[in-house]
């Protein structure tokens, strides 16, 4: 039977892992976004109409915000941190 010290670091351990496997998802989805918009270029959203208020501007800044995110979503030295405990726990 494990301790709650050893059950609370595997946990997180393995939580860490799941972490991680989702955040280069997200940011493999971010990617292929951004890579959409450069392929087609705005000037494709120039006779589309915007539904509720939405506009090209708010559109353009949603593709610009993914554009600047850092290498895995998070900050780098977030990410270390979660890949030295999945690292250091198996």
């Amino acid at each position: 039977m494990a301790t709650p010290g050893e059950f609370l670091v595997n946990r997180t351990s393995d939580d860490c892992t799941a972490l991680l496997s989702q955040l280069e998802s997200v940011k493999t989805l971010a990617n292929r976004i951004v890579e959409r918009m450069a392929a087609l270029g705005a000037g494709v959203l120039t006779d589309y109409s915007w539904p509720n208020e939405y506009t090209q501007v708010k559109f353009v800044a949603l593709y610009n915000a993914l554009d600047t995110l850092p290498g895995s979503v998070v900050e780098d030295d977030t990410r270390d941190k979660l890949v030295e405990l999945s690292a250091a726990i198996q």
